[in-house]
């Protein structure tokens, strides 16, 4: 896979070329010493840029023309120093809950049944975005990269933390670290023929694990604790969730996918 036409200062610009050249320079973009580019098929002063930037410091060139012609030697480059290692991963700010990440609220409600609590535990999430790379003619997600969890949690102000609470609470945080994983996982090997198509697989796979299984398994966990009141079940939960965590490569808890 190439481009058709030239892409740069003076190019001829085109939309999947620009996009194309814009997906091959974002893997170099710290090393070149520019922003990741919004991979946007629009050739404007940040991607004429960084296709200096790319010549001058990656191709050794004295005098950067800011041009990516087919069949010369900026194109060949980019095509050749395209990384196909790497991963997106995922890790918490936070991994052990403490009654400090409570934020103390007069009245806690679950939302999936409406059943007023203790405390509720939910998370939250962020991959920075580094733009997209090439692994053959196909984009993928630029890596390294990590995707970041962080806890949203609060209780009810009077309720105490107890050790089972918080290891109630705990459960649902550490199920949004491992769906994050899982999610990271996918997103390492997705593949598409256009970036539109790449983003569209990200959103796809962001709704399957964050909202399709996050909500199977965090209701079937309520379901079979009790909100955590069953000691027994609640016992075989949080066995599962400490296997799934020792686990790196996990994509299941319990029979279900992460």
């Amino acid at each position: 896979m190439s481009i058709t036409a030239s892409v740069g200062i003076g190019g001829a610009n085109y939309k999947a070329d620009t996009i194309l050249v814009q997906g091959l320079l974002n893997p170099h973009a710290t090393k070149i010493g520019v922003a990741p580019l919004v991979v946007d098929g629009i050739c404007g002063a940040l991607t004429k840029g960084a296709i200096q930037r790319y010549q001058q410091v990656v191709m050794k060139v004295a005098k950067p023309d800011g041009l990516v012609q087919p069949g010369f030697q900026t194109i060949a480059s980019l095509l050749a120093a395209a990384p196909a290692g790497g991963a997106i991963t995922a890790t918490r700010n936070v991994v052990k809950l403490k009654e400090a990440n409570f934020v103390k609220v007069p009245k806690v409600f679950d939302p999936a049944d409406g059943t007023e609590q203790d405390a509720l535990t939910a998370f939250d999430y962020e991959l920075p975005d580094k733009g997209s790379r090439m692994v053959g003619a196909e984009f993928a997600l630029a890596v390294p990269n990590v995707i970041l969890v962080w806890p949203k949690a609060k209780m009810r102000i009077g309720a105490v933390i107890t050790p089972g609470l918080l290891a109630h609470e705990q459960f649902h945080y550490d199920l949004g670290f491992v769906l994050a994983r899982a999610f990271a996982h996918q997103l390492t090997t997705a593949r598409a023929p256009s970036y539109a198509a790449l983003v569209t697989i990200y959103a796809n796979l962001e709704k399957l694990h964050f909202v399709t299984r996050e909500k199977l398994i965090q209701q079937r966990y309520d379901i079979d604790t009790h909100h955590g009141g069953n000691a027994h079940y609640q016992k075989i939960w949080l066995d599962r969730m400490a296997a799934c965590i020792a686990n790196p490569k996990a994509n299941q808890i319990g029979g279900f996918w992460l």
